[in-house]
């Protein structure tokens, strides 16, 4: 297995999360792009698909402004869109693109001068800089680096418990929320949080979960200044993995949730029966459009007994790396396919009779059954499995209308 550097090919199912839809997390945000006016056409585009147009202006710069340079333009431009707009903005984050990598704008300097200037408003600098995304320090941890460094420290936390990582809430009827509010802890989650102020309660928990492992660079720092601790809990559908996650969190809460989750293990076990009947020996193609960890996913269906013989990603982030090895060697028969490799243009024209996990890999090998699975959007623990389980199951009653599928994802934004 060998991934290649070369131009990237972004098909029409690379959707999801980015930048902005993440940001806009937060009640009361809003953002500006200080870039070239080509710069942002998608994103312009992407955020009128998810409704966030409304959150977003841009501040375009010349050739003239990228000689001389664009502070002064900056703090014009944040004077005429607070005097211009109506919204009650609480956050003011402002993103310079990656051409300011090379310029190196003061963005400190300038997000001093305006939060003296409007002292009820928090500003925070961004980077639109795709360029840093195979680097430690990409675009996803940096933003989220910002959003939490406006959380308060609180003179005291509390017994709740904050889950970081996942922008869609996860359910109230999953196992985990419920036998945390069992034991007494509240639960909090950036998707409940629908005023500003409900969204710096966040920090006051003395205790969080992480969910996906882009959050550990933020969430390190604003423990050092609240003094919270936290135990990792990363999206997996291997029920055996999930199992000892629970056992880790057990450890941390000093409390043992076992016996109140015996139960889901079980109903776990059933889903994962009746999928594999209905989806017998039809092979299953995996994309990390679906999950963060796709060669984890692969290997967790092989386990299960699902013919996997294709998984779609464009890079192994940290922890798949492991599985990558598993199926290189134990699993020689599954082909894993950089996803966003210029030859990844000559998708088959041809119908596959095939399942995708994904839109990704439905569009690039034109599958005929899709679980439609993007993001591990509300997938925990064992629910998670079953919710996964039933959506493949269901996927293989029709045949799946790709285009539909993809309108409805949206882009990446």
């Amino acid at each position: 297995m060998r991934f290649e550097p070369n131009l990237c090919y972004c098909n029409p199912a690379h959707g999801g999360w980015g930048i902005i839809r993440v940001a806009a997390l937060i009640p009361g945000s809003y953002l500006l792009f200080v870039c070239p006016s080509a710069c942002f056409r998608h994103g312009a585009l992407g955020a009128i698909q998810h409704h966030y147009k409304d959150r977003i202006s841009y501040l375009y710069i010349d050739q003239s402004d990228i000689v001389e340079g664009y502070d002064q333009e900056i703090l014009d431009g944040v004077d005429e869109l607070l005097e211009r707009t109506e919204k009650d903005i609480r956050l003011l984050f402002i993103y310079v693109s990656c051409l300011d990598d090379f310029i190196g704008t003061d963005m400190e300097k300038v997000t001093a001068i305006l939060g003296k200037r409007y002292p009820d408003i928090l500003f925070r600098a961004g980077h639109m800089n795709p360029i840093a995304s195979s680097t430690k320090m990409p675009p996803a941890v940096t933003t989220f680096d910002a959003m939490l460094s406006v959380l308060p420290d609180w003179e005291k936390t509390d017994d709740g418990v904050t889950l970081w990582g996942n922008f869609v809430g996860i359910p109230e009827d999953n196992e985990l929320i419920r036998v945390l509010n069992q034991n007494g802890h509240m639960v909090r989650q950036i998707s409940s949080c629908s005023t500003f102020s409900e969204y710096e309660e966040m920090s006051r928990s003395g205790r969080s979960i992480v969910i996906k492992p882009f959050v550990r660079y933020a969430l390190n720092r604003l423990e050092k200044r609240t003094g919270a601790t936290h135990v990792e809990m990363p999206i997996s559908y291997d029920i055996d993995t999930v199992a000892k996650e629970y056992q880790d969190l057990s450890d941390f809460l000093g409390e043992d949730l076992s016996e109140k989750i015996k139960d889901d293990r079980f109903l776990c076990e059933q889903a994962i029966h009746y999928a594999r009947e209905e989806v017998a020996d039809v092979p299953v193609f995996v994309s990390d459009s679906a999950t963060v960890f796709p060669l984890s996913l692969a290997v967790a269906l092989l386990k299960y007994g699902f013919r996997v013989t294709r998984v779609y990603l464009s890079e192994v982030v940290g922890p798949d790396q492991k599985y990558a090895d598993i199926l290189l060697n134990e699993y020689p028969q599954v082909e894993i396919i950089q996803g966003d490799h210029p030859d990844s243009v000559f998708r088959s024209e041809t119908e596959t009779i095939a399942l995708a996990v994904g839109e990704e890999a439905a569009y690039l090998s034109n599958a005929r059954y899709v679980a439609d699975i993007s993001s591990d959007e509300g997938m925990l623990g064992y629910q998670g499995i079953r919710i996964l389980m039933d959506t493949m199951r269901l996927a293989m009653k029709e045949k799946a209308d790709i285009r539909k599928l993809i309108d409805e994802y949206g882009g990446i934004v």
